[in-house]
């Protein structure tokens, strides 16, 4: 159509390749005709690498003589990216010894009348900085207002003042965050006055963990941020944090926001390092329609490279494998885990794991998890039948795990499932068989739980003990010895809960 205007959206950019400009926050940035040529050649194949000769020919059509000019137009466009936007590259990867690719989600819009894509207010000269660089700039679009919680964390000295107001109220929330569903908190608050440590005190391998109200309320957002923390974990012995004074020493912190734009949801993820005050990640990731999985991988690559981590493509794509390969089941599957740890959710839990269970039968992560949330719930609301239903729940799901033994390499979700049904019918040598095989790096809080269970069976207590107070630390509290008092078979823990108690209670005077 004669009035059609081609438009793309990578995170907040807006690029018109017919006009030869970007725009961010209603700030317009017009660049020379070959960089647009060569930027919109890379949004027509995003994540696909290629070479010089390749872009020589495929965007100019072989008329230029020499790669020069490739090499200082993405230099050009990585300069105005990266300096106003987020990315730590620009969006545009070097491929060692391949050539270069657009690392980015991009969303295609192609428009007949009305205005360019709704964006957000445009920043002030404050949060813009002195040091931008200098580009031909226009009359901002005009467009509605617009407002995200990503405005709560621009910086501005009154506006962190409200962000710290708000990650007070944000870390209360998050207490509740791996509570079991049937009971409310009894741990006292920790101390509030806690000394602002020194620089040499901060812990490297802790992460501070803080996100919005919104976030929280969203399960689908939960549960992708659960895993991602969870796999993270399986390269570096980082110990997560969500309340309490260890929080003031994690030298790493990590936010979580949820965002709606153009009635597409989306997940923010930050990194902000307190030893060096730098942010290495600011980053939206669209979860909505079909995007979860690629969302989770590209999300899980960023963090790794954020923390400096080192990490394979392979080996990436490996732990996204354990999950289906449907994306209805993997949505359903992540949001059930979402669910699974907030007050009053366990229902919903349960039947969007049942749902991803019937779709993607064959794997071993969501047939696991569907047996190890529902055995769990079984103990966790005892009835006169209890024992048959255990029965039942195992008689159904036995075969299956055999199968999947016989024909699978295992995972550690389907070995964490094959040793509560051993505990379940009473054969503690057989669970620690089976939780043997899980590498240390994929040790969950599931696995401290049942190691501490099979203690106790076999009389160690002390060991018991030292299991449970690694579930609390995974867990990052208490509550998590409400699931491990009734599992298999009543445990005494008051001990446990008196000494954190008391600890905490000295703590705070």
């Amino acid at each position: 159509m004669k009035n059609q205007k081609i438009q793309f959206q990578i995170d907040d950019w807006i690029f018109i390749p017919s006009e030869d400009k970007f725009i961010l926050h209603n700030e317009e940035f017009i660049i020379d005709h070959r960089l647009s040529r060569l930027f919109h050649f890379f949004c027509d194949n995003p994540h696909t690498v290629f070479s010089r000769d390749e872009l020589i020919n495929e965007v100019w059509n072989g008329s230029i003589l020499t790669d020069q000019v490739i090499t200082q137009a993405i230099f050009e466009l990585r300069k105005i990216l990266k300096q106003h936007g987020s990315h730590p590259f620009g969006y545009i990867v070097t491929v060692p010894k391949r050539g270069y690719k657009l690392d980015a989600m991009v969303q295609k819009v192609i428009e007949t009348t009305g205005p360019i894509i709704a964006k957000e207010p445009a920043k002030t000269n404050e949060e813009q900085g002195a040091n931008q660089p200098q580009h031909r700039k226009h009359d901002k679009v005009s467009t509605p207002d617009q407002k995200s919680e990503h405005t709560t964390v621009k910086n501005t000295p009154f506006k962190w003042w409200l962000l710290g107001f708000a990650l007070v109220a944000t870390l209360l929330i998050w207490h509740r965050y791996f509570q079991p569903s049937q009971q409310p908190a009894t741990l006292p608050k920790a101390a509030q006055t806690i000394i602002t440590p020194s620089y040499l005190s901060y812990e490297p391998r802790y992460i501070h963990v803080v996100s919005t109200e919104s976030f929280l309320n969203d399960h689908l957002k939960v549960g992708i941020a659960r895993k991602l923390l969870d796999y993270l974990k399986t390269y570096r012995d980082y110990r997560i944090i969500y309340d309490g004074p260890a929080a003031k020493v994690a030298a790493n912190e990590l936010r979580f926001m949820s965002i709606e734009r153009n009635g597409h949801q989306y997940l923010e993820i930050e990194y902000l390092n307190r030893v060096s005050g730098d942010k290495h990640l600011d980053r939206r990731y669209r979860i909505s329609e079909g995007y979860v999985r690629q969302a989770l991988e590209k999300s899980l690559e960023d963090l790794l490279d954020s923390f400096n981590i080192g990490a394979g493509k392979s080996q990436v794509e490996r732990l996204i494998n354990e999950l289906p390969r449907s994306e209805e089941a993997t949505s359903a599957a992540l949001e059930s885990l979402g669910a699974a740890f907030q007050a009053h959710y366990d229902e919903k839990a349960l039947n969007l794991i049942a749902h991803a269970s019937k779709i993607a039968p064959e794997n071993q992560y969501v047939i696991s998890t569907a047996y190890m949330f529902k055995l769990s719930e079984i103990y966790l609301r005892p009835a006169e039948d209890t024992s048959e239903q255990v029965a039942v729940l195992n008689a159904n799901n036995g075969p299956i795990f055999e199968r999947f033994e016989q024909t699978q390499p295992l995972t550690p979700r389907l070995l964490e499932a094959m040793s509560m049904m051993a505990m379940s019918k009473d054969n503690p040598l057989e669970a620690k068989r089976h939780l043997v095989n899980i590498a240390h790096d994929r040790r969950s809080i599931m696995f401290y739980i049942l190691s501490a269970k099979i203690a106790e069976s076999t009389g160690n207590r002390s060991a018991a003990e030292e299991f449970y107070y690694h579930a609390i630390l995974e867990a990052s509290t208490v509550q998590v010895l409400s699931l491990s008092e009734v599992l298999f078979f009543n445990s005494d823990l008051s001990d446990i809960r008196n000494k954190i108690t008391s600890n905490m209670t000295n703590g705070s005077q």
